[in-house]
């Protein structure tokens, strides 16, 4: 049945879902990756294994970022890293 605006509610409803779901994905997490950039090699092991693309490791320029909201926290990364530079950290 539709209201008189031309919406239905179930509509509305399902606007409201899907937006607080987005919103979930993208703050969805108290922890973040952090990297001891001192203790880095930047061997790019991390990013190779990194199934998000949240990774991109740099060794001409010597940096290290981190998408967060691409990062799911799988952890590979962390695993993954010979140095043992990355760590889980609470926000």
């Amino acid at each position: 049945m539709r209201y008189r605006g031309g919406r239905s509610s179930i509509g509305g409803m399902l606007t409201e879902l899907v937006f607080s779901e987005v919103l979930n994905s993208i703050h969805k997490s108290n922890w973040r990756i952090g990297n001891d950039i001192n203790q880095c090699k930047l061997c790019g092991k991390c990013e190779a294994v990194c199934s998000r693309n949240a990774l991109n490791v740099n060794p001409i320029s010597k940096t290290w970022t981190l998408n967060n909201r691409l990062c799911n926290q799988c952890l590979a990364c962390i695993v993954s890293c010979p140095a043992r530079s990355l760590t889980q950290i609470k926000l």
